[in-house]
C-alpha cells in the first residue's frame, strides 16, 4: 500500500479505489524465464506468464480485492498501519523491506518476519518498548523510522512488536544465515545542529529468540544512504548498495569478526568500493546487456564520516563520504542502486534507473574463491522499456533459482513483481 495507508483509511475509500490505477498489480511475469533454457539479456516487453493470465483476487484476510494474480493463487494481508500491536501501540507506517529471518525447524509455517518503516519523524516506534538509537525529540516528533518484527504459527500471522527504534527512512536491508536482519537508513543526515545523531547507517535486528537489537550502529559500514545488504554465508562478507542519485556505489564490508553470530558485525571491519579492473572510475550507469567486467574493490578509509557540505544539514543530497572516497581510487558509479541479495554463489543487485531507457539494470558479481582476487561484474538484464520492466527495484532470488524484481513505478499501468 502507498506511504502510511491504514486498512481504516483504504476500507473508507470503498469501491472507488478497488480496482482503479491506484491499486497496485502483481506477478506479471512471476518467475516467467525460469521453464526457459539459456539467460536473459535485454526485453522490450514481457514474455507470456507461465502460470496463466492475471485476474482480480481478493484478500482473504479483509475480503478486499487488493491484487491482481494467475488463477489458483492465494494470499491475505496482515500488520497494516494503525493495526494494534502485541503491546498496543499501533503498527507504524511507511512499510518497506522485509525478511523471514528464522523458521523454527520440524514447525511448518512458524516463522518470523522483520519488516522496515521508512519514516524520518513521528512518533516512536512502540512508544520507547522497542530498543532505541536517537531519542531526540523533534517538537512533538522523535525519529519515527525502524523495525517491527512479525511472528507466524503454521502460517498464520499471531502477533507483531517494535523491534527497533529512533532511526531513519529505514528503507531496506537483508537477511543474514544467522537469523537476523541488517536494516538501513536510507538518509544522510548530521543530526548535531538539532541535538540529534548522525544518521545513515545499518543496524542488526535479531529473531526475538536470539535477544533484543542492540540499537548500535554499524558505522564500518558506512555513513551514506544505504538501501539493501546481502551476506554471502561462503565468508561473512557484507555487499551493501547506495542509493543516491548519479553518485551510488557498490561496497563490500569484510567484517573483523566472521563468528556468523549476532552481534559479531558490531566489531567492525573493513569497507571497499568496486572499481572496474584497468578502468579506474568507470561509470556504469549506461551497460550493454551481456557485458562482462573483471572487478576488485578500493579501500575506504574513513567509512563514518560526514561530507562537510552535510555537517548540521538534515536533507544532504551530495555525495556520501565512502563514495567520495572511493571514486579517488577509481571505484565505478551506478545511477542508483537498489536491491541486493545473495544466491547461487553470486550477489544479485539492481540499479533502478540505470539503462538507456532508465527503466532498470540487474547486476550479477560473482565473487573469486580467493576474496583478495580480482571478481566477474556481468550485467544480467537491462530492461528497454516500462512495459518489459518499470523501475526495477528490491530483488530476492527464489529456492527454485527464480529471481523476482519488485517494480517501484508508481504508473497508472500498475506496480508488478516480475521474474
Amino acid at each position: 500500500m502507498g506511504p502510511g495507508f491504514s486498512r481504516r483509511s483504504f476500507l473508507r475509500s470503498g469501491a472507488a479505489l478497488i480496482g482503479s490505477a491506484a491499486v497496485p498489480t502483481a506477478f506479471s511475469t512471476l518467475l516467467a524465464r525460469q521453464a526457459r533454457a539459456g539467460r536473459p539479456r535485454a526485453a522490450a516487453s514481457p514474455v507470456a506468464n507461465p502460470y496463466g493470465e492475471l485476474v482480480p483476487a481478493v484478500d482473504q484476510n479483509t475480503g478486499l480485492t487488493l491484487l491482481s494474480l494467475p488463477p489458483d493463487f492465494t494470499y491475505r494481508s496482515f500488520g497494516w498501519t494503525g493495526d494494534a500491536m502485541d503491546d498496543g501501540t499501533p503498527t507504524p507506517g511507511f512499510h518497506d523491506g522485509m525478511a523471514v529471518v528464522q523458521v523454527l525447524p520440524g514447525r511448518a509455517g512458524d516463522l518470523v518476519l522483520v519488516r522496515n518503516h521508512e519514516i524520518t519523524f513521528g512518533p516512536l516506534i512502540g512508544a520507547g518498548n522497542a530498543p532505541i538509537y536517537d531519542d531526540t525529540r523533534l517538537g512533538r516528533n522523535a525519529v519515527g523510522g525502524g523495525t517491527t518484527t512479525l511472528t507466524f504459527r503454521r502460517g498464520q500471522f499471531i502477533g507483531a512488536t517494535g523491534s527497533l527504534a529512533g532511526t531513519a527512512v529505514n528503507c531496506a536491508g537483508g537477511p543474514t544465515p544467522w537469523g537476523s536482519w541488517l536494516s538501513c537508513e536510507e538518509i544522510l543526515f548530521d543530526g548535531s545542529a538539532v541535538g540529534s545523531l548522525a544518521h545513515g547507517f545499518v543496524f542488526e535486528v535479531p529473531a526475538p529468540s536470539l535477544g533484543a537489537a542492540s540499537a548500535i550502529p554499524i558505522t564500518d559500514m558506512g555513513c551514506m544512504k544505504h538501501e539493501a545488504a546481502a551476506v554471502d554465508p561462503r565468508n561473512g562478507c557484507v555487499y551493501l548498495t547506495e542509493d543516491s542519485t548519479n553518485h551510488s556505489g557498490f561496497y563490500r564490508f569484510r567484517p573483523s569478526d566472521r563468528a556468523a553470530r549476532v552481534g559479531a558485525l558490531e566489531a567492525g571491519g573493513a569497507l571497499e568500493m568496486l572499481r572496474v579492473v584497468g578502468e579506474d572510475g568507470a561509470d556504469l550507469d549506461l551497460p550493454e546487456a551481456g557485458a562482462l567486467f573483471p572487478v576488485d574493490w578500493v579501500p575506504v578509509a574513513d567509512p563514518a564520516a560526514i561530507p562537510d557540505a552535510a555537517i548540521g544539514q538534515l536533507l544532504y543530497d551530495g555525495e556520501s563520504a565512502p563514495y567520495t572516497q572511493g571514486r579517488a581510487l577509481g571505484g565505478a558509479r551506478f545511477r542508483r542502486l537498489e536491491g541486493c541479495w545473495y544466491g547461487g554463489g553470486s550477489i544479485w543487485f539492481v540499479d533502478t534507473t540505470g539503462g538507456a531507457g532508465g527503466n532498470g539494470v540487474v547486476w550479477r558479481y560473482e565473487p573469486a574463491s580467493d576474496e583478495n582476487a580480482p571478481g566477474l561484474l556481468e550485467c544480467f538484464w537491462v530492461s528497454t522499456s516500462s512495459d518489459a520492466g518499470d523501475n526495477i527495484d528490491n530483488a530476492t532470488l527464489s529456492p527454485r533459482g527464480g529471481l523476482l524484481c519488485c517494480e517501484d513505478s508508481g504508473s497508472t499501468q500498475g506496480t508488478r513483481l516480475i521474474g
